[in-house]
C-alpha cells in the first residue's frame, strides 16, 4: 500500500543552479549497472548524462542474455532545459537480438510545433502540446522536480510511435538500499497505473543527486528485470552547498 504525499517526509532540496536564462543545469556522469533475475546476473546496463554547447545529451544501453533470449538495446535522447521544463528535440530507440530488429526515431521542431517520426522522418498529424517527454528525457525531468520537493509526478510521455501517454508516479518511502555499489538512502518511486497487471518501481539516491540506482519491473508480481547501480563516475558535479562546479 502507498503511503500518501503528504505522510512522506520532504529530502532537503539542492540548489538547482541557473543560468541568466534560467536553464537548469545538471550534473553529468557516466555509470554503469548489473541487471539481474531471480538473484542471478544477466547482463549491464550504462547510463549517461552529457553537456553539449547547447543542449544535453543522455544516453542508456543494455545487453541481456537468459537462457536463448538476447536483447541488446540503445537509447539517446537531446534536449534542452527551459524554467526547469525539460524540451526533447531527438529521441532514437536500436534494439536487436530475439525476434524482431527495431529503430525508432522521434524529432521535436519546437519553433514551428511539430512532430516528426520514424528513420526517414514523417510529419505526424497530433495536437501539439508544450508539455511532451521522450521515453528517456522525462528521467531528468524527475529529478527537477524532485529538487523542487515534489511527491507526485505525471508525465506525458511520446512512444516510440509519437503517440502521447500519460505517466503518473508517487514517492512511496524513503529507505537504506544495499547495492554492488554500496549502501545508500534511496527514495522509492512507484508507476501508479489502475488495472494494469505491470509493475515498475524505481530509487533514486538525494545524495547522488538523485541519481537512479535501481529499478524493478515486474508482471503479474513476477520479476522481469531488476536493475542496480554498479560504479558511477562524475563528469561534471553540480555543488549543492555553493552552486559552483565539481570536477571528480
Amino acid at each position: 500500500m502507498f503511503c500518501s504525499a503528504a505522510a512522506l517526509a520532504q529530502p532537503e532540496s539542492p540548489v538547482t543552479p541557473t543560468t541568466a536564462a534560467g536553464t537548469a543545469q545538471f550534473s553529468t556522469f557516466n555509470a554503469e549497472y548489473l541487471i539481474y533475475r531471480g538473484g542471478k546476473s544477466h547482463g549491464s546496463a550504462k547510463r549517461y548524462l552529457h553537456s553539449k554547447d547547447d543542449h544535453y545529451e543522455m544516453g542508456y544501453s543494455s545487453d541481456i542474455s537468459w537462457l536463448v533470449f538476447s536483447d541488446k538495446r540503445s537509447e539517446v535522447s537531446k534536449f534542452t532545459v527551459e524554467q526547469h521544463q525539460l524540451r526533447p528535440l531527438h529521441y532514437v530507440m536500436k534494439r536487436s537480438g530475439t525476434g524482431a530488429n527495431r529503430h525508432y526515431e522521434l524529432r521535436l521542431d519546437w519553433q514551428n510545433q511539430q512532430l516528426f517520426t520514424g528513420k526517414k522522418p514523417q510529419l505526424k498529424t497530433i495536437d501539439w502540446q508544450d508539455n511532451w517527454l521522450d521515453p528517456l528525457s522525462y528521467h531528468q525531468q524527475l529529478v527537477l522536480d524532485l529538487q523542487a520537493g515534489k511527491t507526485v509526478f505525471s508525465y506525458d510521455v511520446l512512444n516510440r510511435d509519437g503517440n502521447s501517454k500519460t505517466y503518473h508516479y508517487q514517492v512511496v518511502m524513503e529507505e537504506p538500499l544495499a547495492l554492488p555499489f554500496g549502501t545508500i538512502r534511496a527514495l522509492r518511486i512507484a508507476r501508479i497505473e489502475e488495472n494494469s497487471d505491470k509493475q515498475v518501481l524505481a530509487w533514486v539516491a538525494p545524495s547522488l543527486d538523485y541519481m537512479l540506482v535501481r529499478l524493478w519491473r515486474g508482471e503479474d508480481n513476477v520479476e522481469q528485470f531488476d536493475v542496480q547501480l554498479h560504479k558511477l563516475n562524475w563528469l561534471n558535479r553540480q555543488s549543492e552547498s555553493t552552486g559552483l562546479t565539481e570536477t571528480e
